[in-house]
């Protein structure tokens, strides 16, 4: 059981400021091997929440894991890092990680416990559910400029071709039509046709 006391905690404080939806990877700083096996502590940052211990079972499954929370492998430190989904208020907290391993004690009894080591990093998650930054009205601006360039081009061609097709219909219609000639009346009232 990890207590909401801050007193033993050693090493660094790594400060991560997320936002409720984010998704957050801790790193651990301990080694699993045979029989060595990481567990991750979640203390608690204020009296209403309770700690969280988070453990890979002897069988290489992990144990008591809830649906947000996995067990991500690192193979370059030969680690376990807890990858957090979905981030909420509820996640809050110094979270570290640290290794358990079965001991057989063989003195007069043969008795067995349990050896626990710490990491030296401590991760704080601080949850920022203030209003959006300025970036993000960039990113929307951005998009809005991504469409009136896409779409102004767009709809030119679009209206060019209209224009086209009604020129096309109107002088094809005028062309259709049966083209009278034209006489002209002489001065007596008579048409003239063509004199020589």
């Amino acid at each position: 059981v990890v207590s909401c006391s801050q007193d033993w905690i050693s090493g660094s404080v790594l400060e991560r400021t997320v936002r409720p939806g984010d998704n957050i990877t801790l790193y651990c700083d301990c080694k699993t091997s045979s029989g060595v096996h990481i567990v991750w502590y979640r203390n608690c940052s204020h009296e209403n929440q309770p700690s969280l211990v988070l453990k890979q079972a002897q069988s290489r499954g992990f144990l008591n894991l809830p649906p947000r929370f996995h067990f991500v492998r690192n193979d370059s430190s030969k680690s376990y890092d807890l990858l957090i989904l979905n981030i909420t208020d509820s996640d809050e907290g110094l979270y570290f990680c640290g290794t358990e391993q079965l001991k057989v004690d063989d003195k007069e009894y043969i008795t067995s416990r349990y050896d626990y080591r710490y990491g030296n990093i401590t991760t704080k998650i601080i949850l920022d559910s203030s209003e959006p930054h300025h970036h993000e009205t960039q990113q929307d601006c951005s998009m809005c400029w991504m469409l009136l360039f896409s779409l102004c081009p767009a709809f030119a061609v679009l209206s060019s071709l209209l224009s086209s097709l009604v020129i096309y219909h109107l002088s094809k219609k005028k062309a259709k039509e049966p083209q009278v000639d034209q006489q002209r009346p002489d001065t007596h009232g008579q048409t003239r046709l063509d004199q020589v």
